[in-house]
């Protein structure tokens, strides 16, 4: 019996063996299969992508004048708005009615809002900067304290994202500032209050330098030439803003720094046109071949008054007033300045 059975297992094993053999072969022929098969569909799903993408460029292609169309709608809706920033510096004078306020975009794009008029002229501020597609400002600047500069900035600050903000280190009894120092806290912007020197600046844009030339460390008795004298200047081109300085604190700028510093292309004319502000001496300094006043239409002051226009018409200065003219927009491109608006 032992040695049926050892022969048995025996013969089973070369038979098992056999068998292993044979179905290991067929296992290799079906992988071999297999790997042909997927091969096959691999070069069929690459076909079919070949195909889409050719079948993309074609639309493309068909679909690229309706893309030139699409651009030149863009283009033509961009033309009511500023100018491509890379063109130069644009400065415009808001018609805010009786107070001021100024945007200015650099080459590079960055913002600045210097003033946002009274306080009922924020919804013309927001629906400008929503035109320009502004989301936030690099800087904002209040010229002065007092409320038809400051009033329209007080939402702005509570609204739009700023990096900067400056004034003048001149505290003003008014509940418009409360309001205006109550939102600066909440919001995250930085606040900074120089005074003028030969070296003060707002720090803005590397293209563009923005000069402060007045006020300085001292009492005033007008609260009105506390403001902010400065000088924006690109390339050979520049622009002088004068918040509501009068002749006073012109003469005190003019005594403290060169005159060279106060030479400009453009003079944003001082308190709106009157008669106290944009003095002989000063508009001598400055020399300016365009000048822009900022007043409301028909306002109690009577600006601006009949002895500054007829000032700068003896010097033959080009005079736009955003009374008569709207919102006044100017492009300083380093070597010339042209109104495009």
């Amino acid at each position: 019996m032992i040695p049926h059975m050892e022969y048995q297992w025996n013969r089973y094993d070369e038979e098992s063996e056999s068998e292993r053999t044979r179905k290991r072969n067929g296992r290799i022929l079906l992988v071999a299969i297999l790997l042909f098969a997927l091969a096959a569909a691999a070069l069929f799903v690459t076909f079919l992508k070949s195909a889409s993408v050719v079948a993309a460029a074609d639309a493309a292609v068909t679909a690229a004048p309706t893309a030139d169309v699409a651009g030149q709608a863009a283009v033509s809706a961009e033309s009511s708005s500023l100018p491509e920033t890379a063109e130069g510096l644009t400065v415009a004078f808001l018609d805010v009615g009786q107070g001021d306020c100024i945007f200015l975009q650099s080459p590079s794009g960055k913002t600045m809002l210097i003033d946002g008029g009274p306080e009922s002229a924020y919804e013309t501020v927001s629906a400008y900067l929503d035109a320009q597609n502004v989301v936030g400002l690099d800087v904002v600047v209040a010229s002065h304290l007092h409320a038809d500069h400051i009033g329209g900035l007080i939402q702005i600050v509570d609204v739009y994202p700023i990096g900067s903000f400056y004034y003048p280190p001149f505290d003003a009894e008014s509940e418009t500032y409360y309001e205006l120092l109550d939102a600066l806290n909440e919001s995250e912007a930085a606040v900074c209050s120089p005074l003028a020197s030969a070296n003060s600046f707002i720090d803005w844009d590397d293209e563009v330098t923005v000069r402060i030339l007045s006020p300085y460390d001292t009492v005033y008795s007008d609260f009105n030439d506390t403001s902010y004298i400065l000088n924006v200047t690109y390339g050979d081109t520049s622009v002088l803003l004068t918040g509501d300085a009068t002749a006073l604190a012109e003469k005190l700028a003019l005594k403290a720094l060169p005159d060279s510093y106060f030479r400009a292309d453009v003079l944003k004319v001082g308190h709106h046109g009157s008669s106290a502000a944009t003095s002989p001496e000063f508009l001598s300094a400055v020399d300016p071949s365009i000048a822009v006043i900022s007043c409301g239409i028909d306002n109690d002051y009577g600006h601006p008054h009949k002895e500054l226009l007829e000032r700068l018409e003896s010097r033959g200065i080009t005079v736009y007033r955003t009374d008569l003219d709207g919102t006044v927009t100017l492009l300083l491109d380093g070597t010339n300045v042209k109104v495009i608006q």
